[in-house]
């Protein structure tokens, strides 16, 4: 706990990720770090007997409290540096004349100033204030070396001069190690970040070339028929029955385009700008009665027969428009795959907390070999019993609605013939009451 409460109490003082940049955060730190060094320097100075050197040192922390204050607290960054660059300049030359010049610690003062300036400025303001960082050392080596008696010894032995100069470099290399583990830690999180959205962007790519290649393909295809059909009915002479004929066919492919573009579309905009939807207190039967109906038909053109059981008193908490995407996807991927003769069955079960949704289909006379890559946009699609064609994302989309409503979805391979889906999705108040069986309609 301990080293997670000193964690959070630090990025508590550095200030948030989210309201402060990188090189602000540096900055806070080395504030922080500094003024703990003064409050700790003052009574060393003190007592190593450097008494002018301790009410500097003092006067120090609170010039650079105030810099920390009006940098985090008052969010004045660009000011704080300023005055931090000016006051630690004017305070560390005062400090070379008071503590022994060359043989005190004020050098390495004036370089931990610096690895501050390049971590937190500008580029662009590098190379002048490097300058006046180098041309000022070397300015008060030259003056000390020309005018010693300007620089005295402030030290009353060597002991006490071994001890202030030890504990400067402490400080200079805690916050020069601070400022690299910063910039290297930083450079870690986004190089990771890079990587991930590098591998994200490859995925989403392929699923863009994947889903091109397949609207190219399956899109084209019942377009082509509507033409042929609308070119048979205007060009040639045919019978009332193959007119007949022509219609249901050219119906059929008007809505097999329908479906693909509604699925494109539906997937397109959860890809853009995300799943945006509102869950409310549905019953099942009112909201997916429509939809059974109108596949009733479409399935009895095949000669499929369709058996549906949903309890009157199923009350779900969904969105309309999804659950009603995730059946009418599942029904018609039902009659594509199920042969002439056959039959579907859909029910929805009450359980203790969860409502499951079952579309049974006796398939087409072989044992089906599915797997989990069916809810993936890398499956592709694949052709139905008569010739029925899709774009491969009805399943996709299944699986993305049930997830986003707090549900699931999984199937069963029967060993002879035929697939059930199942969807599970919440009760209202993750509880079902007065639940009772309806007859099975049959239609």
């Amino acid at each position: 706990m301990l080293p997670q409460t000193l964690v959070r109490t630090w990025h508590k003082l550095t200030g948030h990720v989210s309201e402060f940049s990188l090189t602000t955060r540096v900055f806070h730190s080395v504030c922080l770090i500094i003024i703990v060094a003064l409050a700790y320097n003052v009574p060393l100075n003190y007592y190593v007997g450097l008494k002018y050197i301790a009410l500097l040192s003092a006067c120090s922390l609170l010039a650079f409290a105030l810099i920390y204050y009006l940098s985090r607290i008052k969010r004045q960054t660009s000011v704080a540096l300023g005055i931090f660059m000016f006051t630690g300049n004017l305070l560390f030359t005062i400090n070379f004349f008071l503590n022994s010049g060359i043989n005190g610690p004020t050098d390495l003062f004036f370089i931990v100033t610096m690895v501050v300036m390049v971590t937190v400025i500008p580029v662009k303001q590098y190379w002048p204030l490097i300058a006046i960082n180098f041309t000022l050392v070397t300015a008060l080596h030259i003056i000390q070396y020309y005018y010693p008696w300007l620089v005295p010894n402030s030290y009353d032995n060597l002991a006490y001069r071994y001890i202030d100069i030890t504990s400067a470099y402490w400080v200079v290399m805690i916050v020069t190690l601070i400022n690299f583990y910063f910039i290297r830690h930083n450079y870690e999180v986004e190089r990771r970040s890079a990587e991930q959205k590098t591998a994200l962007l490859k995925v989403l790519n392929e699923e863009k070339n994947k889903l091109f290649s397949i609207i190219s393909h399956d899109l084209r295809a019942p377009l082509s028929n509507v033409q042929n059909y609308l070119e048979m009915l205007t060009e040639v002479e045919i019978t009332a029955q193959e007119s007949t004929d022509i219609m249901r066919k050219l119906l059929d492919s008007t809505r097999y385009t329908l479906d693909m573009v509604n699925n494109i579309l539906s997937w397109s905009q959860s890809q853009m700008s995300g799943l945006k939807f509102k869950i409310t207190p549905l019953i099942a039967h009112e909201v997916l009665m429509p939809q059974l109906l109108l596949f009733t038909n479409i399935a009895s053109n095949k000669q499929i027969k369709v058996e549906i059981c949903i309890d009157h008193n199923i009350v779900i908490a969904a969105n309309e428009g999804m659950l009603q995407a995730i059946v009418r996807n599942l029904i018609n991927n039902a009659v594509k795959f199920t042969s002439p003769g056959g039959r579907i069955i859909i029910s929805a079960q009450a359980q203790s907390s969860t409502c499951v949704f079952m579309i049974k289909d006796t398939g087409n006379g072989k044992p089906a070999k599915l797997n989990s890559n069916i809810f993936y946009l890398n499956n592709g699609s694949t052709t139905g019993t008569a010739n029925e064609t899709g774009v491969g994302l009805g399943l996709v989309l299944c699986k993305e609605f049930a997830e986003a409503l707090q549900g699931s979805i999984w199937f069963e391979c029967d060993s002879v013939s035929g697939t059930t889906f199942f969807v599970e999705l919440p009760l209202v108040g993750g509880k079902q009451e007065n639940f009772t069986e309806t007859p099975l309609q049959v239609m």
